[in-house]
């Protein structure tokens, strides 16, 4: 059985980044990329292909990291109500 510490965790997330008709930036996962073990480079998986050929990667810790503040603003609009 795998522990914790042998699961591999991506660098980047792929994106595929449109811009809508408001003018923001929409993001659509299509895949991940995973740093090799000598860290001259990655492996990027993709589950699509945008038809348009650009990936945005940008980095796993980065975003997970603005998505909890992001839950954390709202929790706590909540709790104000």
């Amino acid at each position: 059985m795998a522990e914790d510490s042998d699961i591999q965790r991506p660098s980047y997330t792929a994106y595929q980044v449109k811009t809508g008709k408001d003018e923001k930036s929409h993001f659509t996962k299509v895949g991940a990329a995973f740093a090799h073990k000598d860290g001259k480079g990655h492996t990027v998986s993709l589950d699509a292909v945008p038809v348009d050929g650009k990936i945005v990667l940008r980095s796993a810790k980065d975003r997970l990291q603005k998505q909890k503040s992001s839950e954390r603003s709202k929790s706590q609009d909540y709790e104000r109500d």
